[in-house]
């Protein structure tokens, strides 16, 4: 046991230090490439954070297999848009209220772009449609057609989002690690940039594979149901990537970049990934599933509001805790 929590606290501290190049590769290249803030945090950050969870995905269902499979990676689908809602987001908040308080950033609230509405209401009227088979119609066409609706809206709302901000200028960032330390090795900034970012992704995947067996060894060790392990443990675990860059992001008044990490993993979560589940699995769900729509979704409601206002109060990321709080009370106290 003792060395497989030192394992865990080795490998968080490979996420946390990815993350960190991760967040200065990917500005750097936003600000090289011409591309808003919006479109990177959004579209470009999450397909390389969420690796870890696409690993857990295909490992589960196509590894394990059988019923315990299904569970685990069905539970990472679910899991993910609940933890970045509820948990993440309260970092967040946090975070932003600390690099206020210590002069990292100008203000409490944080300033976003509006083109971060277009993934909200993607969330708000994609996700609760992944529970449809389940609860209305259980048919294998069903499940199907609902999965290429998913793949078509997701290429929809890239594409949408890349318009939105072709030829958006964004403010001028610092130099990548690897051009500013390495000047006599890589002597073209573009591709230093893409080397760390790189060396980046390995580090997520790496670190955060290891910390997720990690985690999954700890919590089989006290007998927990696969189901509850993947809906907290699992999520909790893998979610670290984006979760650090999004924190990041917040302290040094990113906001667009902050959110949109977020969000982004949020809209893969609301179609990509549940198309998915929907071609390689039964999709039998339960009420954690459940929960877990209704929660993210009217957290992404709330968020919502603010977006279109332009100003997101820091204690409006910190609503998303009471779900998170309200959650882990029914499942380890009331055994929900």
């Amino acid at each position: 046991m003792d060395i497989t929590i030192l394992k865990l606290l080795a490998s968080m501290s490979v996420v946390i230090f990815a993350a960190l190049i991760f967040v200065n590769a990917i500005e750097y290249l936003a600000y090289r490439l011409g591309l808003g803030h919006s479109f990177m945090g959004a579209i470009v950050a999450p397909c390389f954070t969420s690796i870890p969870e696409l690993t857990v995905f295909l490992v589960a269902v196509f590894g394990v297999g059988q019923v315990v499979g299904e569970k685990v990676g069905i539970g990472t689908i679910f899991g993910q848009p609940f933890m970045a809602s509820s948990l993440s987001y309260g970092l967040v908040g946090l975070a932003a209220l600390l690099g206020f308080l210590t002069g990292r950033r100008r203000r409490s609230f944080l300033q976003v772009d509006r083109t971060l509405a277009i993934p909200y209401i993607c969330i708000i009227v994609l996700f609760p449609l992944t529970i449809v088979p389940d609860l209305l119609v259980r048919s294998d066409v069903v499940r199907f057609a609902l999965g290429l609706m998913f793949i078509v809206a997701f290429l929809f709302y890239t594409r949408m989002m890349f318009h939105k901000n072709k030829g958006a200028l964004v403010e001028e960032s610092e130099d990548c690690y690897v051009s500013k330390y390495a000047k006599r090795i890589v002597r073209w900034p573009l591709v230093a940039a893409l080397i760390q970012l790189g060396i980046a992704c390995a580090g997520l995947f790496v670190g955060s594979t290891a910390m997720v067996g990690s985690v999954i060894s700890i919590a089989g060790s006290f007998n927990m149901d696969p189901l509850g392990l993947a809906l907290i443990v699992v999520p909790a675990a893998s979610a670290m990537p984006e979760t650090m860059s999004a924190l990041i992001w917040g302290y040094r008044g990113r906001d667009t970049l902050s959110l949109g990490s977020l969000v982004g993993e949020k809209v893969l979560y609301s179609t990509v990934y549940p198309a998915m589940g929907l071609f390689f699995t039964s999709w039998v769900l339960d009420r954690h599933a459940y929960f877990s729509v209704l929660a993210t979704t009217v957290i992404s409601f709330v968020l919502l509001i603010f977006i279109l206002r332009r100003k997101m109060p820091w204690w409006s990321l910190c609503l998303g805790l009471f779900f998170f709080i309200a959650y882990g009370l029914l499942i380890f106290i009331f055994h929900f």
